[in-house]
């Protein structure tokens, strides 16, 4: 109730989606990997020893069909196909092991509970020429690879025993613990705030000013307190609803900037979100949602989430 009478005149608005096509209800979300020649998948984890890949930008024209993608180390855009498989020359299966945290319903401290799901995709492989570019782009020899369906097979606990996952129903694309990230630009301005108040203080740095595409969301909202988002239990957006599954651990990915065309390497943020968003080990700044999928969902055009929509979070 104490929630609910301090949140009552509260709107929270979606105020921008965004899709990481190359490693759900957003479309083409993490649909492409890129594999090198030894068979170790290169994401963005993998910053610091493949920095270009944090070079490649990526746009979908959904009109025209088309995923455009850019690279300062190649020329030209790179232009595939969403729809044709004129570019596809082979199909393979592959597994890959993910971690994911246990929802706010099966773990009221979610953060302390990871289950380790393997998955097993059938991915898609492209012609040369779109692989030699990619390569080009990340300075090393690599593949291109599409998903195009997955499933799991086992999961292990966090005791090390087998079972299976409770969500089975889930559509997954290549993403490491959830489909979808929420961040709000409450938090963001928060936590600008305090990286200005080092700088003031001495206690850091050249100053860095983020926006939330530091930290790799799908959804950004507006609206109510910094760190409003870490209570929610679920939200809706118009007919969608998402299950919290709890915070998102950051790692040194989020040091990572873009100046001059060039990937630069700094301790900040997550030294400052370290002083004061630490639980239990893992470093916590935004929610990791579930969407879920109503058994008699029909696809609607009314039904796609668009910027301005009001987010009704749940407390429960």
């Amino acid at each position: 109730m104490g929630c609910e009478r301090r949140l009552s005149n509260t709107v929270f608005r979606l105020k921008s989606i965004t899709i990481y096509p190359i490693k759900s209800c957003l479309l083409h979300d993490r649909e492409w990997i890129l594999k090198s020649l030894t068979g170790e998948i290169l994401t963005q984890k993998k910053f610091l020893d493949v920095p270009e890949m944090r070079l490649i930008s990526t746009f979908i024209d959904l009109s025209q069909g088309i995923l455009f993608v850019e690279s300062p180390r190649c020329e030209g855009k790179l232009q595939i196909n969403l729809e044709s498989d004129s570019y596809c020359c082979h199909t393979e299966a592959m597994d890959l092991q993910a971690q994911r945290p246990l929802s706010m319903s099966e773990s009221p401290h979610c953060w302390r509970h990871l289950s380790s799901k393997i998955f097993r995709y059938e991915v898609q492989g492209y012609h040369n020429e779109i692989n030699i570019w990619f390569s080009n782009a990340v300075a090393r020899p690599c593949t291109l690879l599409r998903c195009y369906s997955s499933q799991y097979y086992s999961c292990m606990g966090k005791i090390g025993t087998a079972g299976m996952c409770r969500d089975v129903e889930t559509r997954l694309n290549f993403v490491n613990e959830a489909q979808f990230l929420l961040v709000s630009e409450e938090s963001i301005s928060d936590l600008n705030s305090r990286l200005r108040s080092n700088v003031q203080s001495g206690s850091a740095g050249p100053q860095i000013q983020l926006d939330p595409l530091r930290f790799r969301p799908n959804l950004v909202i507006s609206g109510g307190e910094p760190y409003d988002e870490d209570g929610w239990r679920s939200l809706k957006i118009i007919d969608k609803c998402f299950t919290s599954l709890g915070g998102c651990n950051r790692c040194q990915m989020i040091n990572l900037g873009i100046e001059t065309g060039r990937v630069k390497k700094s301790t900040e943020p997550l030294a400052t979100l370290a002083s004061y968003r630490r639980v239990k080990g893992k470093i916590l700044f935004g929610i990791l949602l579930r969407y879920e999928i109503d058994n008699e969902e029909r696809q609607e055009v009314d039904s796609w989430l668009r910027v301005g929509q009001e987010v009704f979070p749940n407390f429960d």
